[in-house]
């Protein structure tokens, strides 16, 4: 037995109900910090046409003068700075790596909906209210116990019109864990199937943005035919921004459902540490990718790997569908070609399974050898009769619900 010690920063979202004034309470704060943003791009423009760079805390001297001190509390205004400085970092980072950058652009009410509450300037109460200073107590639906130390609250508005808490909490996890590897998977995640384990589990990709494309073409047709500026292109513009909210919330509940049910049923799980921003670069197949959302899952079955007190770890990709899981002699094949056949051994299995073989197999090898007291993999090869006459398990949707 060993016990691992880790740092994560989780977050909670939870539902708010602002009564009306409530309400005009925050939009007001929200577009006094999005001018306050567009203040600071419109100081560092002037500063930088006459020769000089304004820096952080000349900034910071000017925020006092530059928001009303009865609608935004000071901290949230401090953070605002702490976004705009942070933005242009990532600016900076792109140039150095040879990327074409513009300039930072100011913020319309459409694009700054939310603030950030850091460290101070709230209150979770007993009542299931939050108050929040400069606004007051707004009633909250805690679905959830909150664990950790709260570091601080983003109050976001959807364009649907929902208002939510983002609480950030800081968590400290000792979990107990023991050398043996008895329960060991590999995932290689794809686009026909969504994953395929080593196990020869194989869950299908349930496909969401491209179920729910022609209701998106739609209503992007009749959003194109209302006059700019007028109620009617608002109204079709909360009826598509409904549309990709529920996108959104399908896509989340299959990636906890299945990040789920790996946590609850092995003790150690290997992915492909995949480059998916590389990847996207097909055009052919970055819808795809965009809405599989591998990072995403790859972020879930992380965190919640970290709370469960098991190993989760990323190996290399390369060749994992190309190099033979029995023999390990490569085999070249295309994306096209769907099976994986060696010549050499005569192995014959679906390319995705060979590759999750590969896979869980990398991941043992990368173990310290006091972790790799594990059941040996099937030292001989399927037959073309053997693959005809079997049957890959799937999993049910009902298995990790």
């Amino acid at each position: 037995m060993y016990t691992k010690t880790k740092d994560i920063m989780m977050s909670y979202k939870f539902r708010l109900y602002p009564t009306k004034t409530q309400e005009l309470r925050l939009t007001d704060a929200i577009d006094s910090c999005r001018i306050l943003y567009n203040d600071f791009i419109f100081e560092s423009h002037l500063a930088y046409k006459e020769g000089y760079k304004i820096n952080f805390d000349e900034l910071q001297r000017m925020i006092p003068y530059m928001i009303p001190k009865d609608k935004v509390y000071s901290k949230a205004a401090q953070m605002v700075l702490w976004q705009f400085y942070n933005n242009l970092k990532i600016l900076s980072s792109l140039s150095k790596k040879g990327k074409r950058i513009g300039k930072l652009r100011f913020k319309p009410k459409s694009r700054y909906n939310s603030i950030n509450y850091n460290q101070s300037g709230f209150k979770l109460l007993q009542d299931n209210t939050i108050k929040f200073s400069k606004i007051g107590k707004i009633k909250c639906v805690f679905h959830r116990k909150i664990e950790g130390k709260i570091k601080e609250i983003h109050v976001k508005k959807e364009i649907a019109g929902a208002w939510h808490a983002i609480v950030v909490c800081e968590n400290e996890y000792k979990k107990s864990c023991s050398l043996l590897r008895k329960k060991i998977i590999g995932l290689d995640v794809g686009i026909s199937n969504y994953c395929y384990d080593s196990d020869g589990h194989v869950i299908a990709h349930p496909q969401i943005l491209r179920n729910s494309e022609e209701k998106l073409k739609r209503s992007q047709r009749k959003m194109s035919k209302k006059v700019k500026g007028s109620s009617n292109i608002w109204k079709e513009k909360l009826r598509l921004s409904k549309i990709h909210q529920k996108i959104k919330f399908q896509r989340n509940d299959f990636l906890h459902k299945v990040s789920r049910y790996y946590v609850d049923n092995y003790d150690t799980i290997f992915v492909e540490e995949l480059k998916i921003q590389n990847m996207m670069k097909n055009h052919h197949l970055s819808k795809s990718i965009s809405d599989s959302s591998w990072n995403s899952f790859f972020q879930k079955l992380e965190y919640k790997a970290v709370k469960a007190g098991i190993l989760f770890a990323k190996v290399k990709p390369h060749g994992t569908s190309q190099s033979c899981s029995n023999c390990g002699i490569m085999v070249k094949k295309t994306l096209a070609i769907r099976t994986h056949h060696c010549q050499y051994c005569g192995l014959l299995l679906d390319r995705d399974y060979n590759a999750s073989l590969n896979i869980k197999q990398r991941g043992i090898d990368s173990l310290p050898m006091g972790y790799r007291e594990v059941t040996p993999l099937e030292s001989s090869p399927l037959t073309v009769g053997m693959y005809a006459n079997s049957h890959v398990n799937s999993l049910n949707k009902e298995s990790y619900d």
